[in-house]
């Protein structure tokens, strides 16, 4: 049956109410717990003192309580016993008879047992305690609250007398009450002792937290020193920009531990970091300036030549077909150094080759028989080598070859030889690319591999600069490296060393 317009408005009100309800409820827990959340760590640490307070003040009340029950407990029995006692005396077949006693204790100054008996027939009280020299004279209420066939323990005073235990007991005959024993005691020493009970509680209480709590808050103050000096660290670096320090790793292995080392990883991380980003935003400002350099130059070229096109009409026909051929060689080599400046970006942006089973000499050859096709006025060999299996790809294999040759063909002259090798270095495969070229000088054989840079005696070849730079590229794809060496004999030579991996081997 659905609900009426009528039913649905006490619901809603009270869902209204609800949410209003624990609106108020979160609000006044918030206000409750802001001041907590404003004291630091360590007074947080040090009101732990407040828990041991709390269980000092539990276990000095158990304790008190346990101590008075068991004092008064032995107070009974001990009453109890007494008056059983002297009932037992007191009976004999002709009734209830005593003699007198001696010595009588003074109840006010005294914590002995007493002992009052009192006899209606002979209208006498015997009582071995005194109150000022006199008898204790006990409320009327007491004495007949007592049954005749057991005894009952009371508290009770006696008149100018002081507060007492007593065990009251009615003595009974075939004609009614015969008379009352009391045997009592004086509650003086048993208040002393619980007044002694308390004073210690209450001092041992009182001591153990103040200890407690300078306890709590000396050891709270060595366990946040680390972490203070971590705070100031941090705070150091954050002002002064000095990534380098580091907190001394002197701490034992707790959390605060683990947290300082924790905390000099990531000074080191983010040390490294910042390094990286700096040498990229060096590396980056120096490509962006040579590529901006090395484009001007094929940019000028073309403008000029074809301002010259279109200014002079009366152009002779071979200058102009030099301008064009002018335009278009630049533009071709603009092209190449866009080309290579985008699989340099790749590179730079994590891209990965795909990578699968291939061999190595099938690709050499055909490489070697088209650069000789290419270049028929200079001898390129292929020197005798072995089939060899490596996990690469072919056509990042042949770029980087190509890469290797053009740079031969750029530093030999018509008729001179590039000779390539291909060698199992047991764990790597080595392919070798040499000519007899000038060689490349001492100072420039680690900068060759750089973007843009060209040795001096490169400067007026056809290249971009970058070619060396995606060979090294492709040779670390591959897990390997390449290398640039010159030859005793004269010329340079490149050395790639690829891995050979077990199941490579295996699947050939």
């Amino acid at each position: 049956m659905n609900a009426t317009l009528g039913d649905r408005a006490p619901i809603t009100e009270r869902g209204s109410f609800l949410r209003r309800s624990s609106g108020r409820v979160s609000s006044w827990l918030s206000e409750r717990t802001r001041a907590r959340r404003k004291i630091p760590i360590r007074g947080r640490i040090a009101l732990f003192a407040g828990v041991v307070a709390l269980a000092v003040v539990t276990f000095s009340s158990l304790v008190y309580i346990l101590v008075e029950g068991n004092l008064y407990r032995a107070q009974d029995a001990a009453l109890s016993t007494r008056g059983d006692d002297v009932m037992r005396q007191l009976v004999t077949r002709r009734g209830f008879q005593f003699s007198p006693f001696d010595l009588p204790i003074d109840i006010a100054k005294s914590s002995d047992v007493f002992v009052e008996i009192t006899l209606f027939d002979q209208n006498r009280v015997v009582s071995t305690g005194k109150i000022n020299g006199a008898d204790p004279v006990l409320p009327a209420s007491v004495l007949q609250s007592a049954p005749f066939d057991r005894g009952i323990i009371t508290n009770a005073r006696a008149d100018n007398g002081p507060l007492m235990r007593v065990y009251v007991r009615q003595l009974a005959s075939p004609t009614g009450p015969a008379g009352y024993l009391v045997v009592g005691q004086s509650l003086a020493g048993i208040e002393g002792e619980l007044a002694g009970l308390r004073l210690f509680l209450a001092a041992g209480g009182l001591l153990t937290l103040l200890a407690a709590g300078a306890a709590s808050w000396w050891l709270a103050g060595r366990a946040l020193r680390p972490l203070d000096a971590m705070a100031n660290t941090a705070e150091d670096i954050g002002r002064t920009q000095d990534l380098s320090r580091r907190l001394p790793e002197s701490a034992p292995d707790d959390e605060v531990g683990r947290l300082q080392r924790s905390f000099n990883q990531m000074l080191r991380q983010l040390e490294d970091a910042y390094h990286r980003l700096q040498s990229a935003l060096i590396a980056q400002r120096r490509f962006v300036a040579d590529a901006s350099h090395e484009l001007r130059t094929p940019l000028t070229t073309i403008r000029g030549n074809v301002g010259l096109l279109l200014k002079r009409q009366d152009i002779a026909t071979d200058d102009r077909l030099a301008a064009l051929n002018d335009i278009a060689g630049e533009s071709e080599r603009m092209s190449r150094m866009v080309q290579d400046l985008l699989t340099l970006a790749r590179a730079d942006a994590g891209y990965h080759l795909d990578k699968a089973p291939i061999d190595l000499l099938p690709i050499m050859q055909d490489v070697t028989r088209q650069a000789q096709t290419l270049q028929p006025l200079r001898r390129i060999e292929l020197l005798d080598g072995l089939p060899l299996p490596v996990q690469g790809n072919a056509d990042a294999i042949k770029q980087l070859l190509w890469i290797l040759i053009d740079n031969a063909f750029k530093h030999t002259h018509e008729g001179g030889r590039i000779q390539l090798r291909l060698d199992n270095g047991h764990q790597v495969a080595r392919l070798m690319v040499a000519d007899d070229g000038p060689g490349i000088p001492a100072e420039d054989l680690e900068r060759v591999f750089e973007r843009f840079y060209q040795s001096d005696a490169a400067r007026s070849g056809e290249g971009t600069g970058l070619g060396l730079a995606i060979a090294r590229w492709i040779a670390k794809e591959h897990g390997g490296q390449v290398t640039a060496a010159n030859n005793p004999r004269g010329g340079a030579a490149f050395t790639v060393e690829l891995p050979i991996t077990p199941q490579t081997l295996a699947s050939h």
